[in-house]
């Protein structure tokens, strides 16, 4: 059991859940019925978790803690990684009805950022040790909840955030008058037209402190020009910055492979051919796909009937799609895209997109 590997992570408590203090050296000791390695897919007993403030710094069995240990035993519990959700919006909330524009325009700032305390707990209290939130978030409103979390102020998991998505001049909010879309996409995204353009705004990304760049291959309509999304990926790995792209669209994603970015968001029924090239690459796939429990919750919300065939007709698509994934030799990272009000706390949309996405109900 590699020790590395854990001091990563901060442990779900699938029985209970305990928030830790991040005093300086104070000591707890984790004790349960089970402990899941995930490393060899197993349930192992008897094993006890020694965490200095808040890094695991060993794990095994009969161990000897410092004084003054606080020791916590959860009986039968299972004790387990905590998940993570790569692919997160906690600034967003939008209605299953309404615009993805009418949240950037009635809600304030401020009303944003407190909303999102809301939604980072709601994770945490999921499961979730870490997710990365990638855009819609106004003017870096995601580093504001980050750095709150990192300094305490409210309860959270890790935060890996994006920033202002970098795109072309059209963004992805479509349908408003062009006073308001102007207004609003500017106060969304960072539209860049030109390589000069592009490699200014990831310099001023990576100055306010930005974890990962995400671009838009394609917005409504407009794609990021080849020359524009190589400027962008050499700047950030210049500075040891990721690049993840937005892509639904097969053809859009060409360039986005061809430019050297290091991930790649939805992939929405990629043919064969590019996905082999995605994994030629080593470009990593978030396929944001959901779950027949993601579908389900849709139907009540709309008061709609449904039966279980229909829910496994509608997800076939996600299943299809997952199993090419595979086929291809893909690395699959689990995201789950949650910014629709779903009537349920935010982390529990996040662990029913990972339902589809790691196996459950919709992959055999």
């Amino acid at each position: 059991m590699s020790k590395t590997f854990y001091t990563t992570l901060i442990f779900l408590l699938l029985a209970g859940r305990v928030s830790f203090s991040q005093v300086a050296d104070t000591y707890y000791l984790l004790k349960a019925d089970q402990f899941y390695d995930a490393e060899k897919n197993t349930f192992v007993k008897n094993q006890e978790i020694l965490i200095k403030n808040n890094l695991v710094v060993e794990v095994g069995s009969q161990l000897s803690p410092p004084p003054n240990t606080v020791v916590l035993d959860f009986g039968n519990a299972t004790i387990s990684p905590g998940l993570i959700d790569t692919h997160s919006h906690i600034l967003l909330e939008q209605k299953i009805d309404e615009s993805l524009a009418v949240d950037a325009m009635m809600v304030s700032s401020e009303t944003r950022v407190l909303r999102a305390a809301k939604f980072a707990r709601s994770y945490l209290e999921a499961g979730f040790t870490t997710i990365r939130d990638l855009g819609n978030s106004g003017q870096y409103l995601d580093l504001e909840v980050r750095n709150a979390i990192n300094s305490g102020y409210i309860s959270g998991p890790r935060m890996l955030v994006s920033g202002p998505i970098i795109g072309s001049m059209d963004g992805q909010i479509f349908g408003l008058p062009m006073a308001d879309f102007d207004r609003i996409s500017k106060q969304e995204y960072s539209m860049v037209s030109g390589v000069e353009e592009a490699k200014k705004a990831v310099r001023e990304h990576i100055a306010r402190g930005v974890d990962v760049i995400k671009i838009l291959a394609i917005g409504n309509r407009l794609v990021l020009g080849l020359e524009e999304m190589k400027a962008i990926v050499d700047m950030a790995h210049s500075e040891r910055v990721t690049v993840t792209a937005h892509c639904d669209r097969d053809w859009a994603a060409h360039n986005a492979i061809e430019a050297g970015v290091d991930g790649i968001e939805h992939a929405y029924g990629f043919k064969t051919a590019t996905l082999e090239k995605m994994a030629d690459r080593g470009i990593y796939v978030v396929p944001t796909y959901g779950s027949t429990e993601t579908i389900r919750r849709y139907y009540e919300l709309q008061n709609e009937p449904y039966t279980e065939e229909e829910l496994q007709e509608n997800a076939s698509h996600w299943k299809k799609w997952i199993l090419e994934l595979k086929a291809a030799g893909l690395s699959i990272v689990a995201g789950s895209d949650a910014y629709f009000d779903m009537e349920i706390p935010r982390g529990g949309i996040g662990q029913t997109s990972h339902l589809g996405i790691c196996g459950f109900r919709t992959v055999s």
